[in-house]
């Protein structure tokens, strides 16, 4: 039989050569069961790991950004099918980049519109503002350099800039780790006629205790936020996060949220449980459709590698499809963030597991298997 036991060895092993501290808490239902912070969060300063300290939870925002627009889902302010321009206007007669016989990349008529719910399962068509090596990236790059330098980078900009874009691939051809979710949170603005960051303030955070949870971190509270390393040749070198994480004005839903372990835990209990100290957030039957797969076989093979084995992709989430695979439960489901953020929710056997640390790389594919199945061998 397992021990939660185990889990203190391997974050003792793994601090030693890899991020200088980090955090985890584990629930059942919603009681804890482990929760330990150990090493430091300010290495060169001698400032500890603790649950106060914030980190740059990254792609871990979207599991809150697209819970939030699923409220709006319950409320039937949209469909999965609904057309995007609808919404935003740009995304109608939208192209797709094709290569024609000769080799050239043209732009052609997208044979379907792109729908919301392509949106929520990055099959979109839409890329990364990384200036990557596909027409789609670059075109999405020079919106996002001219919004910033015109001081006019916000979600509904973006979004209206964007859709005027070719897609990389016709909607629900292919799953691509995108932007996608930047584009639920403006359709969610123009919906409420709130900015995205007041809507999460007021329906998820408020609610669910979470005061330290912000897009932007108030000056009172930036000594409390974790340095991120970079882990290269043997050395731990405090860095820097990309520029694009450094804007003012565009409140990203697929990773600018800020904010410590214990608020995170708060949501990814009433997502695993129903509901938080008596808040509920979505119906129990929404939660399992976010949880659905939604990927075709060829959106698979898109989206499957070694640390996804035994996962599919839902509404926003990784989903459990194959326990064989994952150790773990059908339906269990959750993300990851690129700094190491990491979290666990399984509504069938009520464990929600809430990990951090702030590295680069975020050696997410050693550290978080093993706490999964630690925890799943103990509890």
């Amino acid at each position: 039989m397992g021990n939660l036991s185990n889990l203190d060895r391997l974050l003792e092993n793994f601090i030693k050569d890899g991020p200088p501290g980090s955090g985890l808490l584990v629930f059942q239902g919603s009681t804890p069961v482990y929760e330990r912070y150990l090493g430091y969060a300010d290495l060169e300063n001698g400032i500890q790991f603790n649950s106060g300290t914030i980190l740059q939870l990254a792609s871990m925002t979207k599991c809150i950004a697209v819970a939030a627009v699923m409220q709006l889902y319950e409320q039937g302010e949209f469909l999965l099918t609904d057309p995007v321009s609808k919404f935003i206007p740009s995304y109608k007669n939208q192209k797709v980049f094709k290569m024609d016989g000769r080799g050239n990349i043209i732009a052609v008529p997208a044979k379907s519109e792109v729908t919301v719910g392509h949106m929520f399962d990055m099959t979109s068509g839409l890329t990364v503002s990384w200036d990557w090596e596909n027409p789609n990236s670059k075109g999405i790059t020079a919106v996002y350099r001219k919004l910033e330098e015109e001081g006019k980078y916000t979600l509904q900009e973006f979004a209206k800039a964007v859709g005027e874009i070719p897609a990389a691939f016709e909607p629900g051809e292919h799953f691509f780790y995108g932007q996608s979710h930047d584009i639920l949170a403006a359709i969610l603005e123009v919906i409420t006629g709130m900015t995205f960051g007041q809507y999460l303030k007021e329906y998820i955070f408020e609610p669910l205790n979470m005061p330290d949870t912000h897009f932007f971190v108030p000056e009172e509270k930036k000594n409390r936020i974790a340095v991120l390393y970079n882990l290269m040749g043997g050395k731990r070198t405090p860095g820097q996060l990309p520029s694009f994480f450094n804007t003012k004005t565009f409140e990203s839903a697929c990773g600018g949220l800020y904010g410590t372990l214990e608020d995170y835990s708060h949501f990814a209990i009433a997502m695993t449980t129903g509901e938080y100290n008596g808040v509920r957030l979505l119906n129990e039957n929404t939660i399992r459709l976010m949880a659905m797969n939604r990927l075709n076989p060829q959106a698979m093979k898109d989206f499957e590698n070694a640390y996804l084995a035994g996962y599919g992709y839902g509404l926003g989430m990784r989903t459990c499809i194959n326990p064989a695979a994952s150790n773990t439960s059908i339906g269990e489901f959750g993300w990851t963030g690129g700094f190491g953020t990491y979290v666990l929710m399984d509504p069938v056997k009520q464990i929600t597991i809430v990990y951090g640390h702030n590295s680069m790389p975020n050696l997410e594919e050693y550290i978080h298997p093993r706490i999964r199945n630690i925890v799943y061998s103990a509890l």
